[in-house]
């Protein structure tokens, strides 16, 4: 199972320091990307280092409804398969919403933009085909995309029949665990408090493996395109004066409290539980992709969705220091090449 993650260019002057070289001496020998122009900055990089590359291609979901042959993007896919890195996928958007009247969370994948994308995603597998390449084509689809009963949703058949691999982000968190300022108490439960643990990381597993019963059936592999938890436990409003690891959160300047240690306990426990899982069905896990490398106070969706531990996901603070002897995890995770 490959073991990438996700390095965020945001707060640093050249994007050789997202902290890729440190990253591989850890056992991360893969980055992700959500759009060509990031994939063609960091390419040199990856292949000094001998990482590979889960390519996001960005797609605009109003124009995807409005007429998905506008979302073609041969150019950025002929730019993307001539890179000249390890391919993983091409990654045909990012979590495409549609967005309903209400309090946030009011947002949906609909029938209406899997039909489209479905079809946008079988025309750049044709593409793809056509110019000589056998790269994978999938979409990375926001949650596991399974109703109540543990069976694909409707509207995520097409996309399953449609990729050459799945993709999914996948968290331990529920709706509550992401908004506003109590989702910091929330996580605080999830790390220190071992039944509410247990409770989430069960949930996570079974939801993991009635996903890959699902899979089973149409013959298609998993990418756990986006995966990890947080280590904000708690924070403080900020004064004026005091910058340092300050976010601009929708309630004011806070600085995010972090339990590194419970974090690495209960990401462990996490690791562990994907790869037995991973081990139970044969290997249809080919890669998991933690979110993220660093800490991120930039953002947008801090202020935007009002998710200030949007902040805290890294795997090493915004300073590249990490939290954690993060070889644990990559071990625990059952890192290939």
């Amino acid at each position: 199972m490959i073991v990438g993650a996700w390095f965020h260019p945001s707060g640093i002057e050249r994007i050789e320091d997202s902290g890729f070289a440190n990253a591989v001496k850890v056992g991360i020998k893969a980055a992700r990307t959500y759009d060509c122009e990031h994939s063609e900055r960091i390419a040199n990089i990856l292949a000094k280092l001998n990482m590979s590359l889960y390519a996001g291609i960005d797609i605009n979901p109003v124009g995807l409804l409005k007429n998905w042959r506008d979302e073609i993007r041969q150019d950025q896919i002929l730019k993307t398969l001539n890179l000249n890195i390890p391919l993983i996928a091409i990654c045909l958007g990012n979590e495409l919403r549609e967005y309903m009247k209400g309090n946030i969370p009011n947002w949906k994948f609909t029938g209406r933009l899997a039909f489209s994308l479905s079809n946008l995603i079988t025309e750049t597998r044709k593409i793809i085909r056509e110019y000589g390449f056998n790269v994978p084509v999938t979409y990375a689809m926001e949650g596991f995309g399974l109703g109540a009963d543990g069976k694909l949703q409707e509207y995520v058949v097409p996309i399953v029949e449609a990729v050459d691999i799945y993709s999914a982000n996948c968290y331990p968190m529920e709706a509550k665990d992401w908004f506003t300022l109590d989702a910091f108490r929330h996580n605080r439960d999830f790390l220190t408090n071992e039944k509410e643990t247990n409770l989430r990381l069960v949930k996570f597993e079974l939801m993991l493996r009635y996903l890959l019963n699902e899979l089973e059936k149409y013959d298609k592999c998993l990418i756990l395109s986006e995966v990890g938890i947080h280590a904000g436990v708690d924070f403080k409003f900020i004064d004026k004066g005091e910058e340092v690891n300050v976010i601009e959160a929708a309630d004011g300047k806070i600085m995010p409290i972090q339990d590194k240690d419970n974090f690495m306990k209960v990401y462990l426990h996490l690791a562990n539980l994907i790869s037995r899982v991973n081990k139970d069905y044969s290997g249809r896990i080919k890669c998991v992709l933690i979110y993220e490398w660093r800490d991120n106070p930039f953002h947008t969706k801090i202020k935007s969705e009002n998710s200030p531990v949007h902040a805290c996901f890294g795997l090493c603070y915004v300073d590249g220091k990490p939290k954690f002897d993060i070889s644990k995890l990559t071990l625990a995770l059952g890192a290939t090449e």
